[in-house]
Order: C-alpha cells, then structure tokens, then sequence
C-alpha cells in the first residue's frame, strides 16, 4: 500500500480536524477550575491527534499510537478534546480490525493505559482507582470492538469459503452422476442396437438362402450388408465406450428386465433400509426401451436413496396404468433443495428418450421419484423372430 494518502481520506481527515478545532474554541471551559481555554498548544495537539487520520490505510498502527497518544495529552492538560479523543479510539478499532491478534492484544493494553492515566490525571473530585478503570476500559473496549468485528469476518468469510467448497463437491458429484448415467445409457444402446441388428442380420441371411427370387435376394444381401455396416459403426461408435476401463473391455451382460428388479434390492437392504416392493405382474409385453428405461430409474433412485437420503424406509411402486408403465420410489428420507441426487439428471433424459414423463422432488415425509413410461409399441415390434426359426430360413 502505498504512503501517498487517499482524496477521501484527507477529506475525512479535513473534516475531523475542523470539528474537533470547532469544539476546542467553543468549548466554555471553567478556568477557575482548571480548565484549560483554547491557545496554542491546544490547537496543535488537536491537529496532531486528527492529521493521522490521513495515513490509516498507510500506516495504521503508527497512526492510531499517534493519534490516541496526542488526545490522551490534549485530555490530561485540560483541553475539551472529545473528538480527538474518538477519532483516537477509532483508528485503534481499525487497527484492531485489520490486524492480527498479536498486535491487537498489546494495542489494547496501551490504549486502556494511555486512557487510563489520562482520565486519572484530569479528575479532581472523583476516586483515583474508579477513574482508572473507567479509562482503561474505554480505550480496552475500542481495541476489542475491532476485534471482534474482524473475528465476525473471518468467521462469515470461512463459512462462505466452506459453502463454495461444497457447491463445488456437489456439482462434481452431480456431473459424475450424469456422466456415469449417461454412459449406461450409451452401453444400453450398443447392446440393444447390435442386438436387433444382428438379428436383422442374420434374418436377411437366412432369408436370402430360402428364396429363389433374384430381386428378392439382391434386396436380402443388401439389407445384410447395410446392417452389418451399420453395426460396425456402432460397435465403433459406443463400443469404444467400453474399452475405457483399465481393467479391458466390459463383458456383454444380458438386457435388464423388470423381472429382475428384485436383484436391486439388495444392496439397498444391506445399506440398513427396509425396502417395500410392490411390482404389477400384469402379462403386458414391453419392449426393450421400455424395460431397461424402467429398471435404470429404479436402480438410479434407490442409489440416490443410499447414498443422499439419510432414510430408513424406500418403497417402490412399478405399476401399469391404461397407456403407461408408472414407477414410483419414495423414501423417508432427507428431502428439500439440500437433497441433490446426482442422478436425477440422467434419469431425466433417460425417461426422456422413450418419449416418458418424470419428476423427483420433496414428498412432504422425505423424496418422491415418479416416472411415467409410454406403452405404445405394436407386440410384434418387440420381439424379433427367434434364431432357431432363422436357421431355418423361416422370415
């Protein structure tokens, strides 16, 4: 910082002075008494007790010593320096509030000294040990209020620091959440995908060796031939998803169904949570989107009920309705804007992809996920032909 004084602080520094000049000559002071009128040497202990003002940012020990110092003076000779004596005070309250404590605990003794003997030295009526501790504490209590305000600070500044902290751990936890989502989704649709087009695949084969119909088996071979390209670049394409583990490529694993909703339960109850399940086994068929759209929402929710909900009970609801396939997990858990559920996110655009509806938020008792899953497939869409009937150039 540098030594060359601010416009606003010589301009406090030009308003104090005149103040405290104001007072001095003003003052009806009873010389009979003791008291002294306004001379010289008053007017120059004012000004030396108000020009430090002007170097509080510079040099604010020196200033508040050297204020707090000439007032104490001013007062002690019997001059009415009130303003002086405050404006003292003050800079030894900056100094306080800008410093640290090893500074502030000798500022204040020397202000409560300086304070003290000054108010001792001008008493003539009053008990000499009362008037030192009514002086030592005004100039104790000026170092401490400053202290106290510069502690208040620190404290909200770590409290700010701690909650940009969290925020931070939270958005990272929440963008891992919706990258880990997002790259399940992205094996689901490598497995679904090579799954039907392999299965296109080997039908336009079979298909092409049943018929003798030179068009008909030209338009086989190259549906085999677009479809297998197709699958090469999407094995390309996701697959390479699965070579990010350093552990190797992650071995094929068969598509998640509802029926095997109960496997998730598991880790859920071993967390300590009594689960409810209730599944509709209504003989509907659903389609491949559908029942790993299903089972990824049950299985995100109950990981956020683990791992956010601090709750002891989660019930999960899978039921059908005329035109949907409705999911419900609720727990009794921590709800509100505290409750993040890094995954929501990714079951967001999860059920958004089948064309669904979902909402997750406060339940009143602890947290609702609700998912609404369209049932609008034709049965015959869902199910390719086996490969048994492929084999034998059934289409």
């Amino acid at each position: 910082m540098g030594l060359v004084p601010r416009r606003a602080d010589l301009l406090w520094t030009a308003l104090v002075t005149a103040l405290a000049l104001a007072a001095l000559q003003l003052d009806p002071s009873d010389t009979a008494r003791g008291d002294r009128g306004p001379d010289l040497l008053g007017v120059l202990l004012v000004i030396a007790a108000c020009a430090p003002v002007a170097v509080r940012r510079a040099q604010p020990l020196a200033a508040a010593v050297v204020a707090l110092t000439a007032a104490a003076v001013a007062l002690a000779l019997g001059y009415a320096v009130i303003v002086p004596v405050l404006v003292g005070l003050a800079l030894c309250s900056w100094v306080a509030f800008q410093s640290a404590r090893r500074v502030t605990v000798p500022l204040a003794a020397y202000a409560g000294t300086v304070m003290a003997a000054a108010v001792a030295i001008t008493g003539d009526e009053s008990p000499v040990p009362m008037l030192i501790l009514v002086g030592a504490s005004i100039g104790v209590a000026a170092v401490l209020i400053g202290d106290a305000i510069r502690g208040e600070r620190e404290r909200t500044r770590a409290a700010q620091e701690s909650a940009q902290r969290i925020a931070k751990l939270r958005d990272r936890d929440v963008e891992r959440a919706v990258a880990e989502e997002r790259l399940r989704i992205a094996r689901d649709v490598h497995d679904i995908t090579g799954h039907h087009l392999s299965a296109i695949s080997l039908q336009a084969v079979g298909a092409g060796r049943a018929t003798t119909d030179p068009v008909a088996r030209a338009a086989l071979e190259r549906i085999h031939r677009l479809t297998s390209e197709a699958l090469g670049q999407t094995r390309r394409s996701l697959g390479v998803l699965r070579g990010s583990d350093p552990a190797g490529p992650a071995p094929r694993a068969p598509t998640p169904r509802l029926a095997h909703v109960e496997e998730l339960l598991g880790p859920a109850r071993d967390a300590g949570l009594v689960v409810d399940l209730r599944l509709d086994t209504a003989d509907r068929p659903l389609s491949d989107e559908i029942e790993v759209c299903a089972y990824r929402v049950v299985q995100e929710a109950l990981t956020n009920v683990v791992r956010h909900a601090d709750a002891s009970r989660v019930r999960v609801d899978v039921t059908y309705g005329e035109q949907e396939l409705l999911i419900a997990v609720e727990d009794d858990g921590v709800g509100g804007p505290g409750r993040p559920g890094g995954g929501i996110q990714g079951m967001r655009e999860r059920v958004a992809i089948v064309g669904g509806t979902f909402a997750a938020g406060p339940a009143g008792y602890g947290w609702s996920v609700r998912a609404s899953l369209p049932l609008d497939a034709e049965p015959d869409q869902r199910h390719p032909a086996p490969l048994s009937r492929i084999a034998q150039g059934t289409p």
